[in-house]
Formats: C-alpha cells, sequence, structure tokens
C-alpha cells in the first residue's frame, strides 16, 4: 500500500520537524479527547451522587453507591492527572524535535540550497552576459563585411 501523503526522506532534519509537527498535533487532539472523556465521566458520577447526598437516611446499598461513585470520581481526576503527564511529554518531544528539525533544517541545508541557486544564477547571468557580448561582436562585423558579387558581364 503506498502512502497517500509522501514522506520527505530526503532530509533528515525536515523529517524531524514534521514528525515533531505530527506529535504536537496529536498530543493536541489526545487533550481534547481525554479531557472530554474525562468531564463527561464525572458529569455522569456526580449525578449519581447528587440524590444521594441528598438523602438523610441511606441504605447500605446506597452507602456504597455513595463511596463507588466518589471513589470513581477520584480515579478519574487521577487518570485525567497521569494522561495530562503523558500528553504534556509527548507535546515536549514534539516541540523539541521540531525546532531541532526546523534550526538544523534550515542552518545547515536550506541556507547551502540557497547559496547554490544564488551561484547558479550569477553563473547564468555571466553566461548571458558573455553571449550578448560575442553577438553583440559578430553581429556588426557581419554587416559591414561585403558580400561577393558576382560578375555576370561575361
Amino acid at each position: 500500500m503506498a502512502p497517500s501523503v509522501p514522506v520527505p526522506t530526503d532530509n533528515i532534519f525536515k523529517f524531524a520537524c514534521l514528525f515533531g509537527l505530527a506529535l504536537i498535533v496529536s498530543s493536541i487532539f489526545a487533550f481534547v479527547a481525554t479531557y472530554t472523556s474525562s468531564l463527561d465521566r464525572k458529569v455522569k458520577y456526580a449525578e449519581a451522587l447528587i440524590p444521594l447526598e441528598a438523602k438523610a437516611q441511606r441504605t447500605k446499598v446506597e452507602e456504597d453507591t455513595l463511596a463507588m461513585n466518589k471513589k470513581l470520581i477520584e480515579v478519574t481526576k487521577s487518570n485525567e492527572n497521569a494522561a495530562g503527564v503523558a500528553i504534556a511529554i509527548v507535546l515536549v518531544l514534539g516541540l523539541s524535535l521540531s525546532s531541532y528539525g526546523a534550526t538544523r533544517w534550515h542552518r545547515d541545508i536550506q541556507q547551502r540550497d540557497d547559496r547554490l541557486a544564488a551561484l547558479q544564477i550569477e553563473k547564468l547571468e555571466v553566461e548571458i552576459a558573455k553571449l550578448r557580448a560575442e553577438t553583440k561582436l559578430t553581429t556588426p562585423a557581419s554587416t559591414h563585411e561585403e558580400m561577393p558579387r558576382g560578375d555576370s558581364d561575361g
């Protein structure tokens, strides 16, 4: 199966930069998904807690349900924190990798390519000037020469 988006394998720094950007985008999506999911679960557990806490007299099952929902809220908060730490690590790794790749790409590769392009332009300009000078030298000389005429007085 051929990839639909070509991976830039021509330059390791370009690859590092783009992989870092992919990590950054992935961590943002992961943060949003984790936050939304965690919030939904906490709301669900809180909705179960409210009527139970409002009761003055609770049965053993209601007490167990209340304790379980409180524990589930704590576990959800703990999981959210752990996921937040993992996402932060991926985000920092992505930022570091992307900035390292972009910096090295610009400093080592792009400046070299820009210099090469400038030298090629300069070389072409010199060649064009040389051709124009040669054209100016040969064009006037050929107009001053007289064409040999054949004598038809014969």
